[in-house]
């Protein structure tokens, strides 16, 4: 059995689960919520007052009201939505946060069911059925992880994703504006427009551009590509297969680029690599833009961020329309809208690269 954990419906439930410290396992399918409590009740008022009440003008009138509850018009259903998320990490549980806060802003009188993936190899004929059996009106799923295994295992039931990279190389996406299929969601892909004029600001002597990518990486290249010509960029780029490239590539761009862009691609960026690509450029005075934070903190110049919980909402806006009748493949696939800046200033010391005041106030993080 599944070990799903359900919302917390009252301020009871929620000082027991204190008072254990341990989630609750429950029975999939057994669980009753506060608006069928309700109609019930209401169902057993109306029918009290329609048999005492002597009026037949009021008789008629209850009477369509039962009518009207029993085809959902008065109440609206219950939406039943399961949250996966890759795993417990922080960032995806503001995520989770997010869109449980957007949602029910929208009034959708939600019913939440989260599960978290375990660790290694999870089994995924058992998480499909236990999602199937909730039978849940819309699927969130958070981080990359999750949204491979249900998007994979479940086409009919809408999916809507969260803190997700690249959804469209990835293969969960035919593209940004429309996927194809029953997802849509929101991305972490930010811009590469903003990514390379961000560049061009703080380090305003940049006119050629190098990078280092894989097939996994190729269409974010290819729009780099577009976005040089259109801001008065050359962009140097050199297709590589493996990490064990690294040292020659990086060699052969030194006399070519005045900066780096490391475009996140998993392939290239190993641990031992980062290592050597981040040590090199900063003894050869060569400003990196890393692709997440963990780069700056080892050495890179600045990258450039997102809020967890904005990337949540966002991913809850776009699950509103989805229970309001939109298909997911007619929703475009959103990028952050909250970004933020975190720089390097050791880094800029070391290279001889001076950051006008005015740019180091706005970093969200800067390291010293």
């Amino acid at each position: 059995m599944v070990d799903l954990k359900p919302e917390f419906k009252t301020a009871r439930d929620f000082s027991a689960r204190s008072a254990e410290n341990s989630v609750k396992k429950v029975k999939i399918g057994s669980i009753k919520t506060n608006i069928e409590l309700i109609k019930e009740k209401v169902y057993q008022l109306l029918e009290y007052m329609r048999h005492k009440e002597k009026s037949i003008l009021r008789k008629l009138f209850y009477t369509l009201l039962i009518f009207l509850m029993a085809k959902g018009v008065v109440f609206s259903q219950e939406k039943r939505i399961v949250i996966v998320k890759s795993s417990e990490s922080l960032s995806f549980q503001m995520a989770a946060e997010g869109v449980k806060k957007e949602i029910r802003k929208g009034n959708a009188h939600p019913s939440f069911i989260e599960y978290d993936l375990p660790l290694g190899f999870p089994d995924e004929q058992e998480i499909e059925n236990s999602i199937r059996q909730l039978d849940p009106d819309l699927i969130i799923t958070i981080g990359s992880k999750s949204t491979a295994l249900v998007s994979k295992r479940i086409k009919e039931i809408p999916i809507v994703f969260s803190a997700v990279l690249n959804p469209v190389s990835s293969g969960f996406a035919r593209s940004m504006w429309s996927s194809g299929n029953n997802l849509t969601g929101a991305s972490l892909d930010i811009p590469i427009r903003t990514q390379l004029d961000k560049f061009k600001l703080i380090f305003p002597d940049l006119q050629n551009v190098g990078v280092i990518f894989t097939q996994d990486s190729e269409a974010a290249v290819a729009e780099a590509r577009k976005v040089c010509d259109n801001i008065g960029l050359k962009l140097v780029a050199i297709a590589i297969s493996s990490e064990k490239q690294i040292p020659q590539t990086i060699e052969s761009l030194r006399q070519k680029v005045d900066g780096l862009w490391a475009v996140a691609d998993t392939v290239i960026f190993t641990p031992q690599s980062t290592q050597y690509l981040l040590l090199y450029t900063l003894r050869n005075g060569i400003p990196v833009m890393g692709p997440f934070t963990s780069f700056v903190k080892a050495g890179a110049l600045f990258t450039l961020t997102w809020n967890d919980k904005d990337i949540g909402r966002q991913a809850g806006e776009l699950a509103l329309k989805v229970l309001a009748g939109e298909h997911p493949s007619q929703i475009p696939i959103t990028t952050p809208r909250m970004i933020y800046l975190i720089l390097n200033q050791r880094t800029a010391e070391q290279i001889n690269l001076e950051i006008p005041p005015h740019i180091v106030s706005v970093a969200k993080e800067v390291y010293q």
